[in-house]
């Protein structure tokens, strides 16, 4: 058999592991996620979406890095045990990397689900109300308001 046919051999090994674990990630991930986002759906299917772009951009970068247009060093025109040994270790990489990378997903998304969900409640927080004015003896403006302790300091606004 020739170089280029172990080589398109590859290729084609690399693409059917993406395109046949990217949707099983996913599939199966989909539940966790939804755990981690359950306060903020919308967030949680952004993310995976999101997600989705990067695992193909990473993995697809890693196929065409990966394609060799020429025989490499140690290579013969024929086969040989040395090709055999990069095609295995190209294979075998990607692999890592997909396993590598998801498992850090795993960790991290935890963390990530947190800070969205503490994002989402400090913006759906409602404004804390301002103490009531103070009555001004002289009259004034009723926009003052009462002193206000601040780390064991009271503060109170200018010209109150």
């Amino acid at each position: 058999m020739e170089w280029w046919i172990l080589e398109l051999i590859t290729v084609a090994i690399l693409i059917a592991i993406v395109a046949v674990l990217g949707p099983l990630i996913k599939r199966f991930g989909k539940s966790y996620a939804a755990d981690v986002f359950r306060a903020n759906p919308r967030t949680g299917k952004s993310y995976l979406v999101l997600m989705d772009f990067a695992y193909y951009m990473i993995f697809g970068a890693y196929i065409l890095f990966a394609i060799r247009w020429a025989p490499d060093k140690g290579w013969d025109e024929q086969v040989n045990a040395q090709q055999l040994q990069g095609s295995i270790a190209r294979i075998g990489g990607m692999i890592l990397l997909m396993g590598l990378l998801h498992g850090l997903n795993v960790l991290t998304l935890p963390i990530i689900g947190r800070i969205f969900t503490l994002n989402r409640r400090l913006d759906d927080a409602p404004d804390a109300p301002l103490p009531p004015p103070i009555e001004r003896p002289d009259g004034g403006p009723s926009g003052d308001h009462q002193a206000v302790d601040i780390g064991g300091v009271p503060w109170r606004p200018e010209g109150a």
